[in-house]
């Protein structure tokens, strides 16, 4: 009840209570209550209750409560809750809660919780806990 939502041409949108979410073509929307989500065209977004979050086409974005997120086209972003995280196109991304991570154009970032990390283009980054790292292009 309460929700706002748009489910486009073969796409599957499955949402909490008070949420607003707009599911693109032949996509896939899982949203928690109070989150506000949009899923591109044949992307997959799962986020949890009182999350932002924004998965661009051909990406996979799976995120906990209260975080925000971007998941660029063809990318893959998972993140824990309270977390914020941006990944940019053909990127791959996965970050504990309570993170900050950034993750360029085709780069790959893993990092703990408690985190802050920007990875640049074509880069690799692997940061543990409580960290602050950033990594050059390639």
């Amino acid at each position: 009840y309460g929700s706002t939502q748009t489910a486009q041409e073969g796409s599957n949108l499955t949402a909490g209570y008070g949420s607003t979410g707009t599911a693109g073509s032949d996509s896939s929307l899982i949203a928690g209550y109070g989150s506000t989500q949009t899923s591109g065209g044949d992307s997959a977004l799962t986020a949890g209750y009182g999350s932002t979050q924004t998965a661009q086409e051909g990406s996979n974005l799976t995120a906990g409560y209260g975080s925000t997120g971007t998941a660029g086209s063809d990318s893959s972003l998972i993140a824990g809750y309270g977390s914020t995280q941006t990944s940019g196109s053909d990127s791959a991304l996965t970050a504990g809660y309570g993170s900050t991570q950034t993750a360029q154009e085709g780069s790959n970032l893993t990092a703990g919780y408690g985190s802050t990390g920007t990875a640049g283009s074509d880069s690799s980054l692997i940061a543990g806990y409580g960290s602050t790292q950033t990594s050059g292009g390639d």
